[in-house]
């Protein structure tokens, strides 16, 4: 996969995907303790399928995507008065983004993009940035997957994974470890979707 991508046509082609099965578990929990929707931020929300869905169960979320094109198709997709109230959109880098005080921080496949070198602050400011019971949740490619070559594309062990989660409570680890077309060919996949809870 090359790293110097044009996100548009992937935009495009994934503007009214279905909501992440990882995302409605972890949204779930919170269903299960009763508590409120919060502040929310979708790191590299993309088209907005994850961001729509945060916003449909009465979430206020922070959407988040260096690359406008995803953002103006989710503009499109939601009502006016949703803007600036219950949605804000962000064209920014990951590593640039100041978070908020939020909830529930979501990370579709996005976070393997990040710089290298920024990566540990990144990871330090999210777990920062969430409350006291707050969650964190998403992707990241294991060291078999085939873009593990990529210099710009973080694929890491599992037990590298397993460590960025000390401290937390973890409420998931799903391993994918095989095969899946993505971009029109068969891909060996590696990945690690998780899920943690901020102790309260």
């Amino acid at each position: 996969m090359p790293t110097d991508i044009d996100w548009a046509p992937f935009h495009r082609q994934t503007s009214g995907r279905p909501r992440r099965e990882l995302l409605a578990r972890t949204l779930g929990c919170f269903d299960v303790e009763d508590r409120s929707p919060g502040v929310a931020v979708d790191l590299g929300c993309g088209s907005g399928a994850d961001t729509l869905e945060l916003l449909r169960r009465g979430w206020r979320v922070h959407a988040v995507d260096a690359d406008p094109n995803g953002l103006a198709v989710l503009r499109q997709m939601v009502p006016d008065d949703a803007l600036g109230g219950a949605l804000a959109l962000h064209v920014a880098q990951f590593e640039d983004f100041e978070f908020p005080e939020c909830d529930q921080i979501w990370a579709a496949y996005s976070w393997p993009y990040c710089q290298r070198d920024q990566w540990p602050g990144l990871w330090r400011r999210m777990v920062a940035a969430l409350r006291p019971g707050g969650r964190i949740a998403g992707d990241i490619f294991g060291e078999k997957h085939e873009w593990a070559v990529e210099t710009a594309i973080q694929c890491f062990p599992e037990a590298a994974v397993r460590d960025l989660l000390q401290g937390l409570v973890v409420e998931a680890f799903d391993v994918e470890d095989g095969v899946r077309p993505s971009g029109g060919v068969i891909t060996r996949w590696h990945a690690f979707g998780i899920a943690a809870r901020k102790p309260s």
